[in-house]
């Protein structure tokens, strides 16, 4: 990757979230330390951030605000451990024979190397997920319709929100790009009207959710906590949060 081209991705991490530590970048940009603290260095010396222990945060004039995500590529590669723990607690909750919609992200497509064994319908709209379950489980694989989004990995049809409403599923699993106390929110204006119609097809929703997505909001509301039945996440969770969670009547798991 170039130099400008990791500018870019820090910036664009800076500005979902105001800061970042070191480790999170290297592990974002799959290069040294030493190759983001030159980084880091050059961007401060531009304007573009401020240098702050362990890491950066974006620059004091300069306001975070939502937008879109990293492509998938580079996402699925950040707090991984994490997030397999938490793909692995969502897939035990699966019974084989169940009918379950799995959302296109960077942790839900972790439930792809534990579904191997397993025996379920699954109704997905993530090309990633897809194919590794086509090559190596014997679960009933069903990919919507629509186009290749391969930034995101994703098929969606952005001229129709019909195709999920033909089935009905037990469970949906689902990544977001924050919680707070509102509920749910995601930043894609065309993914956005697919998850709602998997939300209403479904019995239970079942969100993945690593720790940094708490108190951080999207543009897009997706929905209330009177949607969500379950919450995935890792111990990194607040104990104001996880109170947070209870008191809205939602089952939090902590992995």
């Amino acid at each position: 990757m170039i130099e400008a081209e990791r500018h870019e991705l820090i910036l664009r991490v800076l500005r979902q979230g105001r800061y970042a530590s070191v480790s999170d970048i290297t592990e974002l940009l799959h290069c040294s330390e030493a190759t983001v603290r030159r980084d880091l260095t050059k961007l401060k010396a531009a304007g573009k951030l401020e240098r702050v222990r362990g890491g950066a945060e974006l620059a004091t004039d300069d306001e975070p605000q939502p937008v879109a995500e990293l492509p998938f590529q580079y996402r699925k590669g950040i707090l991984l451990e994490k997030k397999r723990a938490i793909a692995r607690r969502a897939v035990s909750m699966c019974s084989d024979g169940e009918t379950v919609i799995i959302d296109g992200g960077s942790t839900t497509f972790q439930m792809a190397e534990f579904l191997r064994e397993t025996r379920l319908k699954i109704i997905t709209n993530s090309f990633a997920v897809a194919e590794v379950l086509v090559k190596y489980s014997r679960n009933t694989l069903i990919l919507n319709g629509g186009i290749v989004y391969p930034d995101s990995q994703l098929v969606l049809d952005p001229f129709q929100e019909e195709g999920f409403r033909n089935y009905s599923a037990n469970k949906v699993f689902m990544g977001v790009y924050g919680i707070d106390e509102l509920g749910a929110t995601n930043t894609d204006s065309i993914l956005i009207k697919t998850e709602r119609a998997m939300i209403e097809r479904c019995k239970e929703l079942i969100i993945l959710a690593d720790s940094s997505k708490f108190n951080r909001r999207g543009n897009l509301f997706l929905c209330g906590f009177e949607k969500i039945h379950t919450i995935i996440t890792d111990r990194g969770i607040s104990q104001q949060q996880q109170e947070m969670v209870k008191a809205k009547r939602v089952e939090l798991i902590i992995v």
